[in-house]
């Protein structure tokens, strides 16, 4: 089956990029493009899209405001966006899909291939928490997207993050742990604002008040609440020691 695709991008050359970019992909098939930010609602529920590349920043109407104005949201949504590095670490936490401007073939691949695999609509929840961050409002709450779907966790609900391959899991305080397609370096970038993580090991990171018990080595040992074993690397021994008051 085909997935009718729709770009709007205010820059023209985007557009042209994009759409050679996607070239290859024999399913995708592009319905409509547009410059202009004010059509895009008109062409989206016209067409009914699969997927819609969006760009963030447009004049007249941005992208939060293009999708303010949709009844209803039944397509997967990738943000195209020039760098920016507080946006980035805000798609990342919220579990978007996005392209750096100027995208690439690889970035493009990635993309079209996680749509493949997941084939599941942008959430109004989802694009609400991703507004608020991008409008430096306070949020406490991290999307992961698995395979059910996608699941809100508040931060200091996270016991640790353990490295799986190019996954990782998740282990709540509740006992709960989500598998989630992103490799642990994502989660360190995601969480290098929050001083109440700590990446102990190239393989875990945690949650500092869910830490139970410290054990003498040559680096250590961290015992978390739920009795988790987490190792202490040499090099992150100090560090970690002077996070904590001594009586």
């Amino acid at each position: 089956m085909p997935i009718k695709t729709i770009i709007v991008d205010d820059e023209n050359h985007g557009i042209i990029t994009l759409k050679h970019l996607l070239a290859p992909f024999e399913e995708i098939q592009i319905v409509a493009t547009t410059q202009d930010s004010t059509e895009a609602v008109s062409l989206i529920e016209t067409h009914q899209p699969d997927l819609v590349f969006l760009d963030i920043q447009m004049p007249v109407l941005n992208g939060f405001d293009v999708i303010k104005q949709l009844a209803s949201i039944s397509f997967k949504l990738v943000f195209v966006t020039a760098y920016d590095n507080y946006a980035i670490k805000a798609l990342k936490m919220n579990a978007f899909d996005y392209l750096l401007k100027p995208a690439s073939k690889q970035d493009v691949e990635e993309v079209i291939t996680k749509y493949k695999k997941e084939l599941s609509a942008t959430s109004k929840m989802q694009l609400q928490s991703l507004k608020n961050q991008i409008e430096q409002r306070v949020t406490d709450k991290i999307a992961l997207s698995t395979q059910e779907g996608l699941i809100f966790i508040k931060f200091e609900e996270i016991s640790y993050i353990e490295a799986e391959g190019s996954y990782s899991t998740v282990k709540t305080i509740d006992g709960k742990k989500h598998l989630v397609s992103k490799n642990i370096a994502t989660f360190e970038d995601v969480l290098e604002d929050n001083a109440c993580f700590f990446r102990p090991h190239k393989s875990f990171i945690f949650h500092l008040n869910h830490v139970k018990q410290y054990i003498r080595g040559e680096g250590g040992e961290i015992v978390m609440t739920d009795g988790k074993s987490i190792p202490l690397s040499r090099t992150k021994k100090q560090t970690f020691l002077e996070l904590f008051a001594k009586v």
